[in-house]
């Protein structure tokens, strides 16, 4: 079994994001965002973002899922755009990003950490009843780090449903850039991009630190067919592997662009193994197997 997967061996950069310890929250990752889908802050992009979200092609849930479709952007007024975080409805649930403008209302829900199973119908149903919406366009999205299914709750809604639209955040992502290298001389790229590039970091490295995660998992699963035990140890730069010899302990982790199983004794730690290309599963229980 091999891993040809490049990604899984860019060491990440530690981001401002991760350093306040955020990275896996919400309500931060809508703050950014929200700063970006304002025209009149001072990052002079403009309506970059709300362009780049509304051009990104989604997908369906539910009934034909599969589906990938993208839609023309209407026409609004810039300085009527007003973009909130955490909006609340009639029953105390909170809308994680609405943004409203003069032809249109977009309302986002994040699904970054947590699985697609809340009903929606309360969000549809306040946006659907505000009086000040009533001749407006509606958009409404879920914005994920990767393709979910809707499970619980939000399965049952999709049943009879179809307002809410998926969008892949690395689509959007890739959707600014697009616009950005289209229109080079459009759009200004001063200090405060770099919160952008801060949080693209931290998007990117979560899709690093979840395949490294997946690979060393379903290595825990192989070495326990071989009736090897092993014990997963979670953290920020991914985690390692340990399994308990009768004189020392092995560990296996992520390290320098590449994986490497280290060999803990009393005294000292010894590398003896290190690989920073194709991952052989099978070559790695062998070494693990047979250390001395």
């Amino acid at each position: 079994m091999e891993h040809k997967e490049s990604t899984i061996f860019i060491e990440p950069r530690k981001t401002f994001m991760e350093i306040l310890k955020v990275h896996k929250q919400e309500v931060p990752f809508a703050n950014v965002l929200a700063f970006f889908f304002r025209p009149k802050e001072n990052h002079k992009l403009e309506t970059l973002f709300l362009d780049a979200l509304l051009e990104t092609r989604f997908t369906n849930i539910g009934k034909n899922s599969n589906e990938e479709t993208t839609q023309e952007i209407p026409v609004y007024e810039i300085t009527s755009v007003k973009v909130i975080v955490e909006q609340p409805t009639k029953f105390n649930k909170r809308i994680d990003i609405l943004i409203i403008t003069n032809t249109f209302v977009v309302c986002i829900e994040f699904k970054i950490n947590h699985d697609l199973n809340n009903s929606l119908t309360e969000y549809k149903e306040y946006i659907n009843n505000h009086k000040k919406f009533t001749e407006k366009k509606k958009y409404y999205f879920i914005l994920t780090p990767y393709k979910k299914e809707a499970i619980g709750e939000a399965k049952k809604y999709f049943e009879n449903h179809n307002e809410f639209k998926q969008i892949i955040l690395s689509h959007f992502i890739k959707q600014i850039d697009y616009k950005i290298k289209e229109n080079p001389n459009k759009y200004i790229l001063n200090k405060k991009y770099d919160y952008y590039i801060d949080f693209i970091q931290t998007v990117k490295n979560r899709e690093i630190r979840s395949k490294r995660n997946i690979f060393l998992e379903n290595l825990k699963i192989n070495l326990s067919r071989k009736n090897i035990k092993s014990e997963y140890h979670k953290n920020i730069n991914g985690g390692f592997l340990e399994i308990e010899k009768e004189k020392f302990n092995l560990k296996v982790r992520f390290k320098n662009k590449g994986i490497q199983i280290e060999k803990w004794e009393k005294k000292s730690v010894t590398i003896i193994y290190k690989q920073n290309k194709n991952l052989e599963t099978l070559h790695l229980i062998e070494i693990i197997k047979t250390s001395r």
